[in-house]
């Protein structure tokens, strides 16, 4: 991808139900030689809403990456449409058709840069760049590099390549993470009993948006954070009844219910059994 590269992103109608965007320019000799070029990029772009009717898919003849640090917005890569949240990133690889933008009623607001050369090249190759959503964070770490990028200056040139191959690493890393909904499993059967979890809290622990999060978590578990964590924690105090004399209070207030009653329900909705029935079917230690 280091033959042809644009200064400017030109859009070339090659349909009327798609678009082509053309490397135009060529690449710098610093950068043909380190294997990256940052060739352009926009900081706070805030886009409206295409209704997807009207949405036409696209490729690029470069790499595009984008960090949507606000709105909300959707993606289509072939026949699959994921949601878009803040925090998360849209790389998209040269040929690739797509579409990606706000979705109705919010904006898409990002920034982005457009990049080539045979460093991403190769890790695409390898299988390490695909298009698609990565987690970014809230940080908004491609306007350093949009800054340096514009000079023109050889050094301001080679630090936004070596910043942004950093990006894509981290990037790499995020999504090679063996397993990790694991340490938050951990995390969640190691904190104390009465703690309740929110689903933003175990978002941030990640570093993931919430929507990212649940992407996640559904895939490791079958289910839905919110889902896992009150099971959990009754499953617990399933276990504790059987265990231990305590009264139905006493186990509500032990696992962080203030509402007896309310403990008794979602007890029963998930076991079939109030807990004082659970208690005398199981008890490992029956009261005389």
């Amino acid at each position: 991808m280091d033959k042809n590269c644009i200064m400017d992103d030109k859009l070339i109608e090659i349909s009327q139900t798609s678009r082509l965007h053309r490397l135009i320019a060529g690449m710098p000799d610093d950068a043909r030689e380190y294997g990256l070029w940052l060739i352009n990029g926009t900081a706070g772009s805030k886009s409206p809403a295409v209704p997807e009717a009207k949405a036409l898919e696209r490729r690029f003849e470069f790499y595009s990456l984008s960090h949507m640090y606000s709105g909300k917005g959707w993606i289509k890569t072939g026949s699959r449409v994921q949601e878009i949240s803040p925090g998360d990133s849209v790389l998209i690889c040269p040929g690739d058709w797509h579409w990606y933008g706000a979705v109705e009623g919010n904006f898409y607001i990002e920034d982005a840069v457009r990049f080539c050369g045979r460093i991403p090249d190769f890790m695409r190759k390898k299988g390490l760049l695909r298009s698609g959503i990565y987690p970014m964070g809230s940080v908004r770490k491609l306007v350093p590099l949009i800054e340096l990028s514009r000079s023109p200056a050889p050094d301001s040139q080679l630090k936004s390549a070596i910043g942004l191959q950093q990006i894509l690493m981290e990037m790499i890393n995020s999504e090679q993470v063996a397993e990790p909904v694991e340490s938050l499993l951990e995390t969640i059967h190691n904190a104390p009993d009465n703690h309740w979890w929110s689903v933003g809290e175990l978002a941030e622990l990640r570093g993931v948006s919430i929507d990212r999060l649940r992407r996640e978590f559904r895939k490791h578990t079958g289910v839905l954070p919110k889902h896992y964590l009150e099971h959990f924690k009754l499953r617990r105090a399933a276990e504790y009844l059987t265990a231990f004399s305590a009264s139905v209070t006493e186990t509500a207030l032990h696992f962080g219910y203030v509402d007896r009653y309310h403990f008794s329900r979602r007890f029963k909705s998930v076991f079939g059994l109030s807990p004082e029935q659970y208690r005398k079917l199981f008890a490992q230690h029956p009261e005389p």
